[in-house]
This record gives C-alpha cells, structure tokens and sequence, in this order.
C-alpha cells in the first residue's frame, strides 16, 4: 500500500507541472492571438459606458426633480447627489470634470483612455497626459508636479479632420514635393497607407481615423532604468529593444542612437534601411507591443504625425517655424534662454513647452519614420547648436547616429 501511495503522489504531482505547463501555454497562446487584449478593451469600455450611464441617469433625475430649471455650473454640487458614492463631478468653466475615488478624469478622455494607462491632468484643448503608471493618476500636469510622476507619460494629439492628416511644409504652408516612391530621388517619401492593410503604417492611420488622433511621447526618448550609459557605445550597443525607453521628466535623453540596420531595400514600410535592425526604429517599437496588456502599440513618429502635431500648434497661434521663444537653442530668448544648452536632460525647463509635449523644438534632432530618397532617414525638431524650428526636416544616413534621438508614438488599438 505505501508503494502504491508513493506512486499516485508521484503522479499527482507530474499531474499539476503538466497542468501548470499548459496553463502557461495557454496564457502566452491567448495573449499572442490578442483575445486577453481584446477582453481587456472590452472592460475599459464596458467602465466607460457605465461612467457615462451613471451621469446620464443622475441628470435625468436631476431634471425630473428641478422641472423648467435650466442646469448651470451652479447646479453641479445638486447633481453630484444623484451619482454613486465614489463619483461625482466638479466644474471647470463650461466642462464637467469627473472625479472617482478622489481622482479627476476629463470626459473627453473617456473615450480615447487606452486600457492599461490613467488620466494625469489636461484637456483636449491643451493636451490631455496620460500614464502607464496608477500612481500618477489625477496629479495634473503642471512643470512641477510632472518632476515627480511615476509612469511614461503621453500626450493626445487630435486629428478631428482626417482629410488634413498629411504631411506639410510649414515654411512654405504647403503640402508640396512629397513622393511615395522610395526610390524617386530628391523627394521625401512616407509609404501611404493601404485600406484595410495589416502593415504598421495601415494600422496607424486606420486607428487615428477611427479615434481621431494619436498619442505621443510626453518627451523625447530617454534611456532606460538602469541602462548603463555611454555616449559612445549607445549606437550599437542598446539598440537591440533589450533596453525600453522612457517618457519621463528628468530622464537623460537617449542620443546617439542610429535609425536602424544595415542599408537595404526591403523595409517594411518600401524604403531603404532596414527597420528591423538595432537602433531607434526597433527599440520605439519594443516599448509597447501588440502582445502586450496594453490599449496601445509604440512605434517611432511618423513624418505625418509630426506634422499634425505643428498643424495643431500652428492653429492655436504657436509658431512652429520660428521656436526661438519656446525652444531649446543657443539663441534663445526669454525664459526659454534659462538653462538652454545642448542634450539637456528631457523637461529641464517650462518654458520648452506647448501642449505638454516638452523639448520638440531644439535640444536634439529627433528620427522618424520619413524618409529622403534613398539616401537615409528624416530628422524633426532642431537641434541647440543648430538653431532650427520645430517644422524643420533633414536627412542623414540611417546608419548614422551622432547626437540623434527620437520620440515614440502610440496608436490605439
């Protein structure tokens, strides 16, 4: 009897490994297949209809109660009688702003709030931030308060026109000398989107169609936690997605890094380099993937959001093509000139601010995905020594990757 007993503990116990070993397939097969990431988003809008449930029902009894009385900002501490426990809403001008648990959320946010990140502070208006990490939730998004957040942080960037989201040449305000053909010389090129395509590109632009915009990087990329750092090495060395990147105030920038591989006509998106290899390409697209638990997937800025972002700035009366009051430059002016020098670390300074996205003018040059002929890749931003606007474009070989960082978008799922 006891050898008998031995043997069923022995199979009982191979019994469990196997069922934790396929659990785990299990596990990695539906995160693979994208159905934890799909039931995940499912959540996040199940919690956003019932937030916009519990106001609509609170102010239809609020009505039901206050007949022939048109509602006010006045009326708002009356309304809040009507909603659950742990919500209520406060006002912000003509705007309510939802408050649970204690933390504040934009409205406007509901809709656009990936699953996996927490509203910070902001409006539509003046860039709403969010973050990847709970505890930076409802902190607001002032130069002092973002020192101290915890999570990477990004910023929405509306596109409500579709039609205009294209690329643009801000010093002549025209959408002029583009080509989408890789190999057409002395043109710049970013690959158009195919309807329904599977491609990066596609699912970029179908997602900013339907969402009506695009998160991106809060700041310029920074190296990643505990990354030994040496300028000189960082090219080759940390360009493999080992190491992820950061969007976080005070956060040495990551420089020097080369926009991808070996030179080579096969890139995903039909230009020269390939994209695949180390450098900024790949490391942007490791922060966060389509397997991830996220509501989003990172990748290195495209040409066409850059410019959505100068649109943007452009029609809230920033100036995108002369940034020598906003920037990061060695002929700064005003409070921008308070600790301008080149590769400061990333949020150093208010003043290098618009819409919450730090240091997109000067400080370093920054890769995208745009491409000049078949020469190389496209470069945004300025630098400090060089003095260009945030519209600027350039080009340098891909392989290159002197004083050159970049800068993370998001698309949502």
């Amino acid at each position: 009897m006891k050898n008998k007993k031995g043997i069923s503990l022995i199979v009982l116990v191979i019994t469990i490994i196997i069922m934790i070993i396929l659990a785990g397939s299990i596990i990695l097969s539906l995160q693979s297949s994208g159905i934890i990431g799909r039931a995940d988003e499912a959540v996040r809008k199940s919690n956003i209809a019932n937030k916009k449930q519990a106001i609509n029902m609170a102010y239809g009894e609020w009505m039901l109660d206050n007949p022939n009385k048109v509602f006010t900002e006045a009326d708002i501490e009356d309304l809040n009688q009507y909603l659950p426990d742990n919500m209520q809403v406060n006002g912000d001008g003509n705007m309510l702003i939802i408050v649970e648990d204690g933390k504040p959320i934009d409205p406007e946010a509901l809709d656009i709030m990936p699953s996996g990140f927490y509203y910070v502070g902001g409006t539509k208006e003046e860039g709403f931030v969010i973050s990847d990490n709970k505890l930076d939730r409802g902190r607001g998004v002032s130069h002092e308060v973002a020192a101290e957040l915890e999570g990477n942080q990004f910023v929405w960037v509306p596109v409500e026109d579709f039609s205009k989201f294209v690329r643009e040449n801000f010093n002549s305000n025209q959408t002029i000398n583009f080509s989408t053909t890789p190999k057409e010389a002395n043109k710049y090129f970013e690959i158009l989107p195919t309807e329904g395509g599977t491609n990066e590109v596609d699912k970029m632009y179908q997602s900013v169609k339907k969402y009506k915009g695009f998160y991106v990087a809060r700041y310029e990329a920074g190296i990643a936690e505990g990354m030994p750092y040496t300028v000189s090495d960082v090219t080759d060395t940390y360009g493999n997605g080992e190491y992820k990147p950061r969007s976080k105030a005070n956060v040495q920038v990551w420089r020097s890094i080369r926009w991808g591989g070996e030179y080579t006509e096969t890139a995903s998106d039909g230009g020269p380099w390939n994209d695949e290899g180390n450098g900024a390409v790949k490391v942007a697209r490791n922060m966060y993937t389509s397997s991830d638990n996220k509501g989003v997937v990172s990748h290195l800025i495209y040409g066409v959001q850059w410019d959505a972002i100068m649109r943007w700035y452009s029609n809230s009366g920033i100036n995108v093509v002369n940034c020598t009051d906003w920037g990061n430059y060695y002929n700064a002016t005003g409070d921008a000139a308070v600790g301008a020098q080149a590769n400061q670390k990333s949020g150093s300074n208010a003043a290098w601010n618009k819409k919450n996205i730090y240091d997109i003018a000067g400080n370093i040059k920054e890769w995208t995905m745009e491409n000049y002929s078949t020469g190389g890749r496209t470069y945004r931003g300025g630098t400090y020594n060089g003095g260009d606007p945030a519209s600027h474009r350039a080009t340098f070989s891909a392989s290159y990757g002197d004083a050159i960082g970049f800068r993370i978008a998001l698309y949502i799922k």
